[in-house]
């Protein structure tokens, strides 16, 4: 057997075993670093975006797998263009690199066969996130004395947080990431999804459950629960503009402030985040999740772009999105009339936006809008299972209350099962 027949059989063999993992990403972060690791991580950022913005600038005759034993590149400086040597930049590093760029391209040609507009690659002002694609080569983790050497460094690196990754998970790729707070380590694991699902059965309720989002209440639930939350900049964000809007652009101060804008904004991200893990936690104990995909960019970009801005409840969706991995989740349409429609008699009927309470003029229901909105999106959810998994969605049928109308669909009583 070839070498290449070796890689297709082994690529092959990892794709069957991913269907029964979920990925999961775990966050480290870099201890005790000197001035001279700082200066050194710094130089490998630097590098990365030298690299990157020398590619961009002539992709049709550097992107090739030659750019990746490049010892030096040119750079645009005020006095004109310079060589620079990469020291530190490892190859499998550059490799990574190029494929991000090849994958954006990608991304841009898609968007185009769509009929969107779409512009070339710009160059980076500032590198962030460099891909380390290989686990054991790119990067090797000791978790013994709970170091991490990173390719082209000769350092291993003290790092927190190695605790969480469990003993059997499969460790893949890592990104290195630069941060106002420090430098971190993301590193992705493929976990057996047998073994998580029974950690989420043991705290899972009986019932289903159908979200309605919203601005004033951003999620209403089928069990009357509504969650809300909304985390505004902070004063001292706003002090700290102001003071920027005062300094001179490119003086130290300038960049110092600057510095400490970037650290307040992650200070916000983190406490949304924190919402959003939380959140997520108590959904995932419900053993089936309905939700209607709205269009959240209209949301932000029409009257409620502060309340979206201030909430990230986009990132609630996206997360729903990963879940579906191990637990069902349907998304239903967003042109479906879920907050006009009556959920007991399926009426359906004009409602203002001002009402909060929906009345049905049919069968005289009086319910709040939002959690009749929920318990159509379940309902309709649920429809939605059954075309794929009859058997699963009987079982998440029976567990409804008795009054909370017709769910099965009318063709059901006349098609043998």
């Amino acid at each position: 057997m070839t070498k290449s027949e070796k890689i297709k059989q082994s690529l092959k063999q990892t794709k069957e075993k991913r269907k029964f993992q979920t990925p999961k990403v775990f966050q480290l972060k870099l201890q005790n670093l000197s001035k001279a690791d700082l200066d050194t991580l710094e130089r490998l950022f630097l590098e990365a975006k030298w690299f990157y913005n020398y590619i961009i600038a002539d992709i049709e005759n550097r992107l090739n797998s030659r750019s990746e034993k490049l010892k030096e590149v040119e750079i645009k400086t005020p006095s004109g263009f310079e060589k620079r040597e990469l020291k530190t930049l490892g190859s499998q590093i550059k490799q990574g690199i190029i494929e991000r760029i090849r994958n954006n391209l990608n991304a841009l040609e898609k968007a185009k066969e769509k009929g969107l507009k779409v512009g070339r690659l710009s160059f980076k002002s500032d590198f962030s996130n460099i891909p380390l694609k290989q686990y054991g080569i790119t990067y090797k983790i000791d978790f013994k004395r709970n170091k991490v050497k990173i390719q082209g460094i000769k350092k291993k690196f003290r790092v927190l947080g190695l605790h969480q990754i469990p003993e059997n998970s499969e460790i893949a790729n890592a990104y290195l990431i630069k941060k106002p707070s420090g430098y971190y380590l993301y590193v992705v694991c493929y976990i057996w999804k047998e073994e998580v699902l029974k950690e989420i059965k043991g705290k899972q309720f009986s019932i289903p459950v159908g979200i309605d989002l919203g601005i004033k209440d951003q999620l209403t639930l089928t069990t009357g629960e509504k969650i809300k939350w909304y985390i505004p900049e902070t004063k001292r964000l706003k002090r700290l503009q102001r003071i920027l809007a005062r300094k001179k652009k490119g003086s130290r101060n300038y960049l110092k402030v600057k510095r400490l804008i970037q650290k307040e904004w992650e200070y916000i991200r983190n406490k949304r985040k924190d919402i959003q893990n939380k959140v997520m936690s108590y959904l995932k104990r419900f053993p089936f999740i309905a939700v209607q995909k709205d269009d959240i960019k209209s949301w932000h970009e029409g009257l409620f772009g502060k309340q979206i801005q201030n909430t990230g409840i986009g990132g609630i969706t996206a997360r729903l999105k990963s879940l579906a991995t191990l637990i069902p989740v349907e998304f239903v349409n967003r042109y479906e009339p879920t907050t006009r429609t009556c959920c007991r008699c399926r009426y359906r009927q004009k409602l203002e936006l001002c009402q909060r309470i929906f009345e049905c003029r049919r069968c005289g229901l009086r319910i709040d809008r939002d959690i009749n909105s929920a318990w159509n999106i379940l309902k309709r959810g649920l429809k939605q299972l059954a075309q794929k998994n009859e058997a699963l969605a009987d079982r998440l049928m029976s567990a409804l209350p008795v009054d909370c109308g017709e769910v099965k669909p009318v063709e059901w009583g006349i098609t043998p099962r």
